[in-house]
């Protein structure tokens, strides 16, 4: 029974290729694009759940209030939370405390500038279930100057050799002895550790004796992490919280009209739902990777609607074959199960081709999207269970109503000629089709928005210069004559006359700034109606560098006297200082950290950061040599010589210090990188849908040209114009595309007014995105149906008359 099922299939396919070939492209195309998303979603998801027990490890994210309003959310909190939780709440087995380091290894003659170094208090391992592929777990962090590195950080100092008992430096001074090394971290990691310092060797480099004197809740920037016993419960736990805080802190935190809540993160969900200050790296996004999963499940959803359509319009060319084969003796069952076959052997061939497809396609889409796809998803079982799912679920929905359809026809009437359409099988067909324009409209409306979108944040003037200025991170090896060494640096650089300004500062645009100071008030204001700012420090070199404007005022000059008791202020602080005009600001005095000081000028607003932020209150201090960054603004008409130079004269006043730099405005526009990638993605995969479904309806159409046939011929030898045929046969799909629209408007204005709510500066949702899209639709299907429509138009009628 199967060989002749095989054979019919066969010999159907023979006889129909190019219908065959239009079915099994959209069917082949729909479910590459299906398994690519798919697999760059499971990738998205599968984030820090390789650690043993991840299901009892949270970060504990700190939300900080000020006069009843949220100030600052951080990843990175508060110093003494972990042992808190730990002496307070036997639901907590372990917990961990990390904080970063500004590093620069060496061993030896070799040392690099490293980024992703941090200390961890010793039971890292036991919260993270983590272990080390060399050392001992329970000791590598016991103690000061202990160092674990991650093996290709090991390779990179050490090549071949055993690192272990062997001695490191940091910055040139602290000495760390190497006790353990460990498996690098995987890609789908929140974290991204080359090598974590003993957390004790912190605690003694800041003057204390033992990290149990680190209980302080007003100083943030410290990662706690915990893992909790196997009956504790997350929720019930974290709803203990409040009152603890209460208890603990509430006193002085009515003072200040402050609030602090903590939750509670699962690790797991931490890659998709969190973007606080202080994240070990960019994370994803949980919207945008369920949006494309509604791309990939609408891709695929049109490819199988395509072969719906297309097989059940098919069918009068197939009611002769059925009739026969009932006449001779097939039950209606065995009908089904002979087009249930073919359904299976197509999404069978289908996904065949697809994987084949992926396995080439996927470099170029790691590349897309930002993330290593290494094939894991194949090494997976489920992945495999999956795939057998959607071959049959495939073949049950798309090929399941087309047999029912195909089988029930009566033989009688068949082959006496009279068979005709349905009209619930007409009706059915047109309801697909709807239904793919609706996913087309969609789609289009969607990736109209995110362009919009990201060309409206980088379309917007920043009011900051970030043009032809190169960056470097200040020394982290320096001694008592770092402000001669860099006045001289400063000195060097501004005579070559390529060179405009250099500036030094504690920030610069493209990064929220790290100093988060709060309690800083005016002098005539009480200690209640202080408020958080974001503080940056900067020579007086850095607004004319940037390009900043002072609205009030002056800017901070090397030449003035007690400079550093002098700041600035943005128009967004000075709101918030309760200045009803940015005159009243200069002069008035304001408090800070237990010291005074005078505000000097106000500046124009400037985007810190993305579009994507509202813009913050920023505080302005003078330092003449600030660590952080130093930005040179020059002609970058010859990069390669000017570099060149100024790495000369960087190593001969830093030496011992590695030349790292990057271009500002690259790396100012990192911050949409994720934005666009998803622009990308979105648009590719919304244009094959489209494709797909532009597929079916030249399929469909070109059916239809051939059932009517006759009709045209008629209408021809009535004296029918060729326009008025097809605008007959069109009129039938512009009253489908009408419907479609009016289903598809408010589906799409719903759904990409939720995206759009992430960001504080976005575009509104004007008429013609919807318009557009909708236009492009229609000229799409009218061209689509137009090529047969013409064709059958243009045929001579004696001809068409002569077909039946």
């Amino acid at each position: 029974m199967l060989k002749n099922y095989l054979i019919s299939v066969w010999r159907y396919v023979s006889r129909n290729k190019t219908f065959t070939a239009i079915n099994l492209s959209g069917l082949i195309i729909g479910m590459t694009a299906f398994l690519l998303i798919i697999q760059f979603v499971i990738h998205e998801l599968s984030y820090d759940k390789f650690w043993t027990g991840s299901e009892k490890i949270f970060r504990v994210q700190l939300d900080r209030y000020n006069k009843g309003e949220i100030s600052t959310r951080w990843a990175s909190g508060c110093a003494g939370i972990g042992p808190d939780l730990k002496a307070n709440f036997p639901e907590v087995q372990y917990y961990v405390r990390m904080r970063s380091s500004n590093a620069l290894l060496s061993y030896g003659d070799t040392f690099f500038k490293e980024e992703n170094v941090y200390y961890a208090s010793q039971d890292f391992f036991k919260v993270f279930g983590y272990t080390l592929l060399a050392g001992a777990d329970s000791n590598a962090l016991k103690g000061p100057n202990k160092i674990i590195l991650s093996r290709s950080m090991a390779k990179k100092y050490f090549g071949e050799d055993d690192p272990l008992g062997k001695t490191m430096r940091n910055n040139g001074q602290v000495e760390y002895l190497v006790t353990g090394i460990f498996e690098d971290l995987p890609e789908s990691s929140h974290m991204k550790i080359d090598a974590l310092l003993s957390f004790a060797t912190y605690t003694k480099l800041i003057g204390r004796n033992d990290e149990s004197e680190l209980t302080q809740w007003q100083w943030d920037g410290f990662y706690t992490y915990i893992r909790l016993n196997q009956y504790a419960d997350a929720k019930a736990l974290e709803a203990k919280l409040p009152d603890y805080v209460e208890k603990r802190e509430g006193e002085e935190l009515k003072r200040w009209e402050a609030g602090m809540v903590f939750h509670l993160q699962p690790v797991s969900d931490i890659h998709l739902d969190s973007d606080f200050i202080g994240e070990f790296k960019p994370n994803g996004s949980r919207d945008t990777t369920y949006f494309l999963l509604i791309v990939a499940v609408l891709t695929i959803i049109i490819a199988w609607i395509n072969y719906i359509n297309l097989s059940t319009a098919k069918s009068i060319e197939r009611a002769r074959e059925v009739g026969v084969r009932k006449v001779m003796g097939s039950f209606r069952t065995q009908l089904v199960h002979q087009f249930l076959m073919e359904s299976l052997l197509f999404n069978t061939l289908a996904v065949a081709a697809a994987i084949g497809a992926v396995v080439m396609l996927t470099p170029w889409f790691s590349e897309l999207t930002g993330r290593v796809l290494d094939f894991a998803l194949f090494k997976q079982a489920a992945f495999w269970l999956w795939t057998i799912v959607l071959i049959v679920a495939g073949a049950l929905l798309s090929g399941l109503y087309p047999a029912l359809i195909l089988s029930g026809y009566k033989p009688v009437e068949v082959l006496k000629g009279r068979f005709k359409n349905t009209g619930q099988g007409v009706l059915f067909r047109k309801g697909m089709v709807v239904a793919q324009f609706v996913a087309s409209i969609a789609l289009i409306v969607g990736t109209f928005t995110v362009y919009q979108q990201i060309n409206f944040m980088r379309s917007q003037k920043l009011g900051v210069n970030i043009d032809q200025t190169v960056v470097m991170r200040s020394p982290n090896i320096v001694d008592s004559t770092y402000t001669h060494k860099f006045e001289a640096f400063k000195h060097r650089i501004t005579q070559f006359p390529e060179v405009s300004f250099v500036s030094a500062s504690s920030s610069v645009p493209g990064e929220q700034p790290g100093w988060n100071a709060g309690g800083i008030r005016r002098l005539s204001q009480r200690e209640d109606e202080a408020n958080q700012y974001r503080v940056v420090m900067m020579d007086h070199d850095f607004i004319p560098s940037y390009g900043l404007e002072v609205l009030a005022g002056r800017a901070f000059s090397g030449e003035m006297p007690n400079e550093t008791k002098s700041v600035l202020l943005n128009e967004s602080a000075v709101k918030v200082m309760g200045f009803e005009k940015m005159e009243d600001a200069l002069n008035d005095q304001i408090h800070f950290w237990g010291d005074t000081f005078k505000i000097v000028g106000v500046l124009k607003d400037y985007r810190q950061e993305s579009l994507k932020k509202s813009f913050d209150q920023l505080v302005f201090r003078y330092n003449s040599a600030p660590s952080g960054f130093y930005s040179i603004r020059f002609n970058a008409s010859n990069v390669k010589e000017s570099m060149a130079k100024f790495e000369q004269d960087w190593k001969a006043l830093f030496p011992g210090n590695p030349f790292n730099y990057f271009f500002l405005d690259e790396h100012y526009n990192k911050q949409y990188k994720a934005d666009q990638q998803f622009g990308t993605v979105f648009g590719i995969f919304s244009a094959l849908a489209i494709f797909i479904a532009c597929l079916g309806l030249f399929g469909l159409s070109s059916l239809t040209a051939i059932q009517r046939t006759k009709e045209i011929g008629v209408r021809k030898v009535l004296g029918a114009s060729v326009q008025s045929i097809l605008t007959l046969v069109s009129r039938d799909y512009l009253v489908l595309m009408g419907v479609a629209i009016l289903l598809a408007t408010p589906l799409t204005w719903w759904i990409m007014n939720s995206w759009l709510q992430e960001f504080a500066n976005r575009i509104p949702l004007a008429w013609w995105i919807f318009a557009l899209p909708s236009l492009l639709v229609i000229l799409v299907a009218l061209l689509t149906v137009s090529i047969h429509t013409l064709r059958a138009a243009r045929t001579n009628p004696v001809a068409a008359l002569r077909y039946e």
